[in-house]
């Protein structure tokens, strides 16, 4: 495990953004060739992979890496000969509330949300937990009175999935495991609860900064300036989807504070974040990004959206995150701005949208977390036909019995929506397409018609 003071962390991701582009560059890719000879040392995977690779590569050298092989070669991708796949699921399917103990003594484990395919969980070390808490820190709150996000003094509610293995959630119990006198000071509050529930939960909390996905706190937002929710915020944080220039303002001008946001994933960690804006600039000295076409070819126009991006993480040493693919659709502008030298980005992707059915509003993240794990689901989407009826549209393993496999999921979910307070709600599935979403590319998780 590689391992970093705290001094040490904070001085580095200092010193980082203050760099010129120029040397910012020169360290990134000094990080990268450090990287890249200790994975060829400990990852049989990448041993075998990089085997040709000389050591004064280029980073287009490196072939492109997914996550479908990766869960393949588990055992071999890690570098640490002690980590198993099923040692890593069984650990991130613990109850997380009661057990805060560390993986194999050492390590913070966690799995991505599974939205397009089957989640893969992730093990990071003190190196990268350090250096990206500093991102946090330093660039992503470096505006923000520190006082603010003093949990003694102040409530702080996160909307966000409750569920064992979550990246939020994890961070959620940590924090009031290392704060047990201030846990009253925090509220965690499920992204499954109807919208209306979550509003009677805040008003009654009345927490003074918060925490969420954009597309839960954009809908919160909603219901602030409707009169339903009444909060008095001083700081106000999303991250894991895109948030819209105009969502954007939305927030400030709904709860009147800083809005914070942040552009990260399970896999690469804090890739990029607001600088007291509504710009994502991207923290180039620890994470590269690269925006590719369908073909893995870099997209050099900086006005051309992606059809996804090569995402590398310069921290994780333990579960090397290199040359990785992630179907986000993206705008990459290398030269800095007013606001913040760092590169500039712009996504599409990674958006879960609100949904009603009869007459209630819920997260789409929680059709998403009732289906990610169904037998023999490979990839769904649900089409909403009409006020009360939603369609499930699913591949299916091909040895199974698809009529079978999606009779039981409707069933399960319309179950789930009953008890959601839904009873009339309709499940269906369908043989049809997957509707594509024309802004993005991506197959949305939801769509209505």
């Amino acid at each position: 495990m590689k391992t970093i003071e705290l001094e040490n962390a904070k001085r580095l991701v200092a010193e980082g953004a203050a760099l010129p582009a120029a040397e910012r560059l020169a360290l990134q890719q000094e990080r990268l060739h450090e990287l890249v000879g200790y994975v060829k040392t400990h990852s049989p995977y990448f041993a075998a992979l990089y085997a040709g690779i000389k050591n004064d590569f280029r980073l287009t050298d490196l072939p492109v890496t997914e996550k479908k092989t990766l869960l393949e070669h588990y055992d071999e991708w890690v570098t640490d000969r002690r980590i198993h796949l099923q040692d890593v699921l069984d650990y991130v399917a613990r109850d997380a509330s009661k057990d805060q103990s560390l993986f194999l003594g050492e390590y913070t484990a966690l799995r991505t949300s599974g939205s397009t395919g089957n989640p893969l969980p992730m093990v990071r070390d003190d190196y990268h937990n350090k250096i990206h808490s500093q991102l946090i820190a330093q660039r992503l709150f470096g505006n923000v009175d520190m006082d603010v996000l003093d949990i003694s003094k102040h409530k702080r509610a996160s909307v966000i999935h409750l569920s064992n293995g979550a990246s939020s959630y994890g961070a959620f119990l940590r924090m009031k495991a290392a704060h047990p006198e201030s846990a009253h000071n925090l509220l965690g509050v499920s992204v499954l609860d109807s919208v209306d529930h979550i509003v009677d939960q805040l008003n009654d909390f009345q927490p003074e900064t918060m925490a969420g996905y954009p597309s839960m706190i954009v809908q919160l937002a909603l219901e602030q300036q409707a009169g339903k929710l009444h909060l008095n915020l001083k700081h106000l944080a999303t991250s894991s989807e895109m948030l819209s220039e105009s969502n954007y303002y939305l927030l400030k001008d709904a709860f009147k504070c800083p809005v914070a946001n942040n552009y990260c994933m399970t896999e690469g960690g804090e890739i990029a974040m607001t600088h007291n804006c509504p710009h994502l600039h991207v923290n180039d000295d620890w994470v590269i990004i690269e925006p590719v076409d369908r073909n893995m070819q870099p997209v050099q126009n900086s006005n051309d959206w992606s059809e996804g991006v090569l995402v590398t993480d310069l921290s994780n040493y333990v579960q090397p995150i290199i040359r990785y693919y992630v179907s986000d659709v993206i705008r990459l502008h290398r030269d800095s701005s007013d606001c913040c030298p760092l590169p500039r980005m712009e996504i599409r992707g990674r958006r879960f949208d609100m949904y009603t059915i009869c007459g209630k509003t819920f997260g789409v993240i929680g059709l998403l977390s009732e289906t990610e794990v169904w037998p023999d689901v490979i990839r769904y989407q649900f089409v909403q036909t009409s006020d009360d009826t939603l369609e499930v549209r699913a591949l299916c393993n091909t040895s199974a019995d698809k009529a079978k496999v999606m009779d039981s999921l409707c069933a399960h979910l319309k179950a789930f929506l009953s008890s959601q307070g839904c009873p009339d709600a309709n499940l269906v599935w369908s043989d049809k397409p997957f509707i594509p979403n024309r802004r993005g590319g991506k197959i949305p998780i939801y769509i209505k018609l």
